[in-house]
Protein backbone atom coordinates (compact mmCIF):
# COMPACT_ATOMS: atom_id res chain seq x y z
CA UNK A 1 0.00 0.00 0.00
CA UNK A 2 0.87 3.83 -1.07
CA UNK A 3 1.18 6.18 1.50
CA UNK A 4 1.03 9.99 0.38
CA UNK A 5 1.97 12.61 2.66
CA UNK A 6 1.54 16.66 3.10
CA UNK A 7 2.77 19.09 5.02
CA UNK A 8 0.97 22.14 7.12
CA UNK A 9 1.58 25.72 7.44
CA UNK A 10 5.11 26.93 6.87
CA UNK A 11 6.54 23.28 7.06
CA UNK A 12 8.28 21.67 4.58
CA UNK A 13 8.44 18.31 2.89
CA UNK A 14 11.32 17.35 5.20
CA UNK A 15 9.51 17.78 8.79
CA UNK A 16 7.47 14.29 7.42
CA UNK A 17 10.61 12.49 6.75
CA UNK A 18 10.58 10.92 10.49
CA UNK A 19 6.61 10.25 9.80
CA UNK A 20 7.30 8.81 6.44
CA UNK A 21 10.14 6.64 7.70
CA UNK A 22 8.17 5.42 10.91
CA UNK A 23 5.15 4.30 8.69
CA UNK A 24 8.27 2.37 5.89
CA UNK A 25 9.23 0.95 8.74
CA UNK A 26 5.43 -0.52 9.08
CA UNK A 27 5.20 -2.29 5.53
CA UNK A 28 3.99 0.82 3.62
CA UNK A 29 5.75 2.56 0.46
CA UNK A 30 5.44 6.17 1.11
CA UNK A 31 6.28 9.32 -0.43
CA UNK A 32 6.00 13.16 0.54
CA UNK A 33 4.57 16.05 -1.30
CA UNK A 34 6.30 19.45 -0.68
CA UNK A 35 4.41 22.65 -1.26
CA UNK A 36 4.74 26.30 -1.05
CA UNK A 37 1.96 27.03 2.22
CA UNK A 38 1.52 30.95 1.73
CA UNK A 39 1.31 30.74 -2.14
CA UNK A 40 -0.51 27.48 -2.83
CA UNK A 41 -1.03 27.15 -6.33
CA UNK A 42 -3.54 23.84 -6.19
CA UNK A 43 -3.32 22.61 -9.56
CA UNK A 44 0.22 22.08 -9.22
CA UNK A 45 -0.37 20.28 -5.59
CA UNK A 46 -3.03 18.30 -6.99
CA UNK A 47 -0.55 17.40 -10.07
CA UNK A 48 2.25 16.04 -7.21
CA UNK A 49 -0.80 14.28 -5.49
CA UNK A 50 -1.44 12.30 -9.08
CA UNK A 51 1.82 11.49 -9.98
CA UNK A 52 2.37 9.87 -6.66
CA UNK A 53 -0.41 7.94 -7.11
CA UNK A 54 0.45 4.31 -8.14
CA UNK A 55 -2.13 2.82 -9.66
CA UNK A 56 -0.99 -1.04 -9.11
CA UNK A 57 -1.69 -0.48 -5.56
CA UNK A 58 -4.50 0.96 -3.28
CA UNK A 59 -3.10 4.60 -1.94
CA UNK A 60 -3.68 6.07 1.28
CA UNK A 61 -3.41 10.33 1.58
CA UNK A 62 -2.23 11.42 5.48
CA UNK A 63 -2.46 15.27 5.70
CA UNK A 64 -0.81 17.47 8.65
CA UNK A 65 -2.89 20.46 8.91
CA UNK A 66 -3.28 22.41 6.28
CA UNK A 67 -2.13 19.12 4.68
CA UNK A 68 -5.48 18.01 5.71
CA UNK A 69 -7.16 20.53 4.04
CA UNK A 70 -5.77 20.10 0.70
CA UNK A 71 -6.47 16.77 0.82
CA UNK A 72 -10.02 17.74 1.21
CA UNK A 73 -9.49 19.78 -1.98
CA UNK A 74 -8.08 17.67 -4.00
CA UNK A 75 -11.15 15.22 -3.32
CA UNK A 76 -13.04 17.98 -4.38
CA UNK A 77 -11.16 18.19 -7.46
CA UNK A 78 -10.36 15.11 -8.45
CA UNK A 79 -12.84 12.55 -7.43
CA UNK A 80 -10.64 9.51 -7.33
CA UNK A 81 -12.42 6.43 -6.99
CA UNK A 82 -12.87 4.41 -3.65
CA UNK A 83 -10.03 1.74 -5.36
CA UNK A 84 -7.46 4.25 -5.76
CA UNK A 85 -7.61 6.37 -2.81
CA UNK A 86 -9.00 4.25 0.27
CA UNK A 87 -8.37 5.97 3.49
CA UNK A 88 -7.39 9.79 4.44
CA UNK A 89 -6.23 10.23 8.01
CA UNK A 90 -5.69 13.99 9.11
CA UNK A 91 -3.34 14.55 11.62
CA UNK A 92 -4.06 17.96 13.61
CA UNK A 93 -6.34 19.39 10.67
CA UNK A 94 -8.76 22.56 11.24
CA UNK A 95 -11.67 20.70 9.13
CA UNK A 96 -14.19 23.32 9.45
CA UNK A 97 -11.67 25.94 9.84
CA UNK A 98 -8.60 27.44 12.35
CA UNK A 99 -9.86 30.23 14.96
CA UNK A 100 -6.19 30.66 15.54
CA UNK A 101 -6.19 32.17 11.87
CA UNK A 102 -9.69 34.20 12.06
CA UNK A 103 -7.37 35.89 15.37
CA UNK A 104 -4.31 36.35 13.34
CA UNK A 105 -6.51 37.93 10.84
CA UNK A 106 -8.88 40.63 13.49
CA UNK A 107 -5.36 41.24 14.61
CA UNK A 108 -4.32 42.65 11.42
CA UNK A 109 -1.89 39.81 10.83
CA UNK A 110 -3.56 37.80 7.85
CA UNK A 111 -1.13 38.96 5.52
CA UNK A 112 1.30 35.84 6.83
CA UNK A 113 -1.19 33.50 6.09
CA UNK A 114 -0.90 34.10 2.39
CA UNK A 115 -3.54 32.40 0.51
CA UNK A 116 -4.15 29.07 2.79
CA UNK A 117 -7.02 31.02 4.14
CA UNK A 118 -8.68 30.31 0.87
CA UNK A 119 -8.15 26.41 1.61
CA UNK A 120 -9.85 26.05 4.40
CA UNK A 121 -8.23 27.34 7.66
CA UNK A 122 -11.09 30.10 7.84
CA UNK A 123 -14.30 28.78 9.44
CA UNK A 124 -16.84 27.36 7.01
CA UNK A 125 -19.66 24.58 7.15
CA UNK A 126 -18.71 21.13 6.01
CA UNK A 127 -19.07 17.57 5.68
CA UNK A 128 -17.48 14.70 4.64
CA UNK A 129 -19.49 13.49 1.76
CA UNK A 130 -16.54 12.00 0.46
CA UNK A 131 -16.14 7.88 -0.09
CA UNK A 132 -12.68 7.43 0.91
CA UNK A 133 -13.08 6.63 4.73
CA UNK A 134 -11.42 9.67 6.96
CA UNK A 135 -9.75 9.08 10.21
CA UNK A 136 -8.87 12.63 12.31
CA UNK A 137 -6.60 13.16 14.86
CA UNK A 138 -6.43 15.50 17.36
CA UNK A 139 -3.48 16.70 20.03
CA UNK A 140 -4.57 17.61 23.48
CA UNK A 141 -1.36 19.04 24.64
CA UNK A 142 -1.66 23.20 24.55
CA UNK A 143 1.84 23.75 23.37
CA UNK A 144 1.84 26.49 20.91
CA UNK A 145 0.75 30.21 20.07
CA UNK A 146 -2.94 29.31 20.25
CA UNK A 147 -3.71 29.51 24.56
CA UNK A 148 -1.41 32.96 24.11
CA UNK A 149 -3.39 34.32 21.78
CA UNK A 150 -7.38 33.36 22.40
CA UNK A 151 -6.75 31.51 25.92
CA UNK A 152 -6.92 28.09 27.52
CA UNK A 153 -10.61 27.69 26.98
CA UNK A 154 -10.82 25.33 24.49
CA UNK A 155 -8.75 21.37 24.71
CA UNK A 156 -6.17 21.94 21.99
CA UNK A 157 -2.62 21.06 20.80
CA UNK A 158 -1.60 24.32 20.88
CA UNK A 159 -2.63 25.29 17.66
CA UNK A 160 -5.76 23.60 16.45
CA UNK A 161 -8.72 22.91 19.28
CA UNK A 162 -9.65 19.32 19.36
CA UNK A 163 -12.95 20.61 18.02
CA UNK A 164 -12.01 21.66 14.92
CA UNK A 165 -10.61 18.08 14.12
CA UNK A 166 -14.12 17.24 14.16
CA UNK A 167 -16.39 16.89 10.75
CA UNK A 168 -19.77 15.23 9.88
CA UNK A 169 -19.56 12.25 8.12
CA UNK A 170 -15.78 11.51 9.37
CA UNK A 171 -15.08 7.66 10.00
CA UNK A 172 -13.46 7.89 13.40
CA UNK A 173 -11.71 10.69 15.46
CA UNK A 174 -9.18 9.95 18.25
CA UNK A 175 -7.10 12.29 20.65
CA UNK A 176 -3.28 11.75 21.73
CA UNK A 177 -1.41 13.28 24.28
CA UNK A 178 0.51 15.73 22.05
CA UNK A 179 1.36 19.27 20.67
CA UNK A 180 0.77 20.06 16.93
CA UNK A 181 4.03 19.59 15.73
CA UNK A 182 5.19 16.37 18.22
CA UNK A 183 2.62 13.79 16.79
CA UNK A 184 4.57 13.98 13.35
CA UNK A 185 7.57 12.92 15.47
CA UNK A 186 5.84 9.69 17.75
CA UNK A 187 5.67 6.68 16.57
CA UNK A 188 2.01 5.83 18.13
CA UNK A 189 0.76 8.34 15.89
CA UNK A 190 1.92 6.01 12.98
CA UNK A 191 0.94 3.03 14.69
CA UNK A 192 -2.27 4.77 14.56
CA UNK A 193 -2.42 5.43 10.84
CA UNK A 194 -1.66 1.65 10.78
CA UNK A 195 -4.13 0.23 12.35
CA UNK A 196 -7.13 2.98 10.80
CA UNK A 197 -6.02 1.75 6.97
CA UNK A 198 -6.28 -2.13 8.41
CA UNK A 199 -9.46 -1.60 10.67
CA UNK A 200 -11.34 1.57 9.71
CA UNK A 201 -10.99 2.79 12.92
CA UNK A 202 -8.51 3.79 15.53
CA UNK A 203 -6.74 1.70 18.41
CA UNK A 204 -8.51 3.89 21.41
CA UNK A 205 -7.46 1.48 24.45
CA UNK A 206 -4.41 2.50 23.53
CA UNK A 207 -4.89 6.19 23.35
CA UNK A 208 -6.81 5.76 26.92
CA UNK A 209 -4.13 4.21 27.87
CA UNK A 210 -1.83 6.63 26.63
CA UNK A 211 -3.62 9.37 28.31
CA UNK A 212 -3.82 7.83 31.63
CA UNK A 213 0.27 7.13 31.34
CA UNK A 214 0.45 11.08 30.67
CA UNK A 215 -1.86 12.11 33.89
CA UNK A 216 0.31 9.26 36.06
CA UNK A 217 3.22 11.90 35.28
CA UNK A 218 2.19 14.48 35.90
Amino acid sequence: MNIIILHGLYMHGVVMKPLSQKLRKLGYSTQVVSYNTVAIEDERVFQTIDNALDPQQTNVLVGHSLGGLMIKHYLKARQPSLQLISHVVAVGSPLKGASIAVQLQKLGLGAILGNATLYGLNHHHDEWHYPQKLGSIAGTLPFGFRPLLLGGGLMSDGTVAVKETCIDGMTDHIETPNTHTSMLYRSDIAEQIDHFIRHDQFDHSRARRSHSSKVNLR
